[in-house]
């Protein structure tokens, strides 16, 4: 595991099962040695996994992964909110699933299907098949303003909705 952490502890189901420092010994050429915490002891227990990071004896970070292996959440996420009605704006929406602590779920593959409502254009595939727990369509907007409402159903997770608001473009000057 690579850190600019000083030290380590690795926890499974709130209990404390390793700890570990850079290994400076072998990785003298790098600044932030690499580390190795032997975990193969652990398998009789199960659940989630929590690493705290220290840096001169105080905790920084903290990294949960879940022990259970299943898909949680489907989120819609879109870059922006509004757009500019004149037919060229437009917008990444990212689609992810993740686990109970927000990981991506890199084996999840569903398709996911989508219903976009006023004056948008959905460009992406319909439905859409998730690569790696994440993808990306773009809605661009059309050339009247008004609300714009994208919803992406997952097929066990449920539906996510996106709201756009297409403000009236500004006429050219010539």
């Amino acid at each position: 595991m690579c850190s600019n952490c000083e030290h380590l502890k690795f926890y499974v189901s709130d209990k404390l099962v390793a700890e570990a420092d850079p290994d400076r010994e072998q990785f003298k050429h790098l600044k932030y040695a690499p580390f190795t915490a032997n975990l193969r002891d652990i398998r009789a227990e199960w659940g989630d996994l929590r690493i705290e990071g220290y840096i001169g004896g105080k905790l920084v970070i903290t990294k949960k992964m879940s022990g259970k292996g299943v898909d949680q959440k489907f989120a819609l996420l879109p870059d922006d909110a509004t757009l500019m009605a004149d037919g060229a704006d437009a917008t990444r929406v990212v689609l992810r699933v993740t686990d109970e602590f927000d990981a991506i779920r890199p084996f999840a593959c569903d398709p996911v299907r989508f219903e976009l409502s006023g004056p948008a254009v959905l460009i992406g595939d319909n439905p859409f098949t998730l690569v790696g727990g994440q993808g990306a369509v773009w809605v661009r907007a059309g050339e009247q303003p008004g609300k714009v409402r994208l919803t992406a159903h997952h097929p066990y997770l449920g539906a996510q909705h996106a709201e756009f608001e297409l403000i009236a473009a500004v006429p050219e000057a010539v």
